[in-house]
């Protein structure tokens, strides 16, 4: 299933890796360096899935998570997190209760990142799930 997916993270070599994965896997791949404009880029077209990184300047991602929730509360988020291995299960599990649909700690593998990305999107496309 192709979809429409907004990378939020400031690291522009880890932005890199998940559009070349994404898009390698068929996937149409939009990039933002903050949440600020990431909930830009969402209003102007709403993506099928949001990848957003937890620790960004500007607006972190809870912030933008509550905003997605807020304007497209049906667009499913995958929070990705590598502050520390108690500050990322923190934040994650906090990411959690915000509505994020899975979680990625940092660092991981191209495998885990499309294993997330197909789990969120076939979820999405069926409701009874």
């Amino acid at each position: 299933m192709m979809a429409h997916i907004l990378v939020i993270d400031d690291d522009p070599h880890l932005r890199t890796m998940l559009r070349r994965t994404l898009e390698h896997a068929g996937h149409v791949v939009v990039e933002a360096e903050d949440g600020d404009a990431g909930l830009s880029m969402a209003e102007a077209e709403p993506p099928d899935l949001v990848m957003t990184d937890i620790f960004m300047p500007r607006m972190e991602g809870l912030e933008t998570i509550m905003g997605l929730r807020r304007r497209h509360r049906d667009v499913p988020v995958i929070a990705m997190s590598g502050g520390g291995a108690r500050g990322a299960l923190e934040h994650l599990a906090t990411a959690d209760k915000l509505g994020a649909a899975f979680t990625l700690s940092k660092p991981f593998t191209r495998e885990e990142v499309l294993a997330a990305v197909d789990l969120v999107l076939d979820s999405a496309s069926d409701p009874a799930a």
